[in-house]
């Protein structure tokens, strides 16, 4: 194989290799899918009421002749006939348009129980964000609630190792005071 052709099949590869042909692909072969269902509901179910509305009159049939067939006299034709078939236009036009009405219901159709699923799961998650939150909030609370206890032992501790700070100065202040008090008499006494 040549560099070109090399080359050439590493880009194809490329090609196909992407995710939007692949989603292409996917989309054609679901449309044919869908155009299947679609042409049956029609001919099935929707062209068959129209005749039984139209009494068995084929649209197929309406033409305007140009020129009538000429039959030889064995009635076998010798030329056909030169004629602008309209009901067949018109046929292709009902066609399409009960095959728009029939894709326009069933996507109105998908698009309400698409929407009813969306509400329920809208529901279904703002119900499990209300309970996280809830839950997220009362965990937030009883943290607080512990920094708080814990700001308030330590302020109580402190309270307390300042109280005993405070009374053991107060302890050497009066056993300096007796002491002194007591140096005082002695050397009172020693005087005398």
């Amino acid at each position: 194989m040549s560099s070109k052709n090399k080359k050439l099949a590493g880009e194809f590869r490329q090609f196909i290799a992407k995710g939007n042909v692949v989603d292409l692909a996917v989309a054609v072969v679901i449309g044919a899918a869908f155009n299947k269902i679609v042409s049956q509901i029609v001919s099935s179910f929707i062209n068959p009421l129209l005749g039984l509305i139209l009494q068995g009159l084929s649209l197929s049939e309406w033409k305007w002749v140009l020129k009538d067939e000429i039959v030889d006299a064995s009635g076998e034709v010798i030329q056909g006939e030169v004629a602008i078939t309209y009901g067949l236009i018109l046929q292709a036009v009902i066609d399409f348009l009960l095959t728009a009405l029939v894709v326009f219901i069933i996507i109105k159709v998908y698009n309400h129980l698409r929407k009813r699923v969306e509400e329920e799961s809208r529901r279904l998650y703002e119900e499990l964000n209300r309970d996280e939150v809830e839950a997220k909030k009362k965990a937030e609370e009883e943290a607080k609630a512990e920094a708080q206890r814990l700001e308030a032992e330590a302020k109580a501790k402190a309270e307390a190792e300042a109280a005993e700070t405070k009374a053991r100065e107060e302890a050497k202040i009066e056993y300096f005071k007796t002491q002194q008090s007591l140096l005082t008499e002695i050397r009172d006494s020693l005087k005398k």
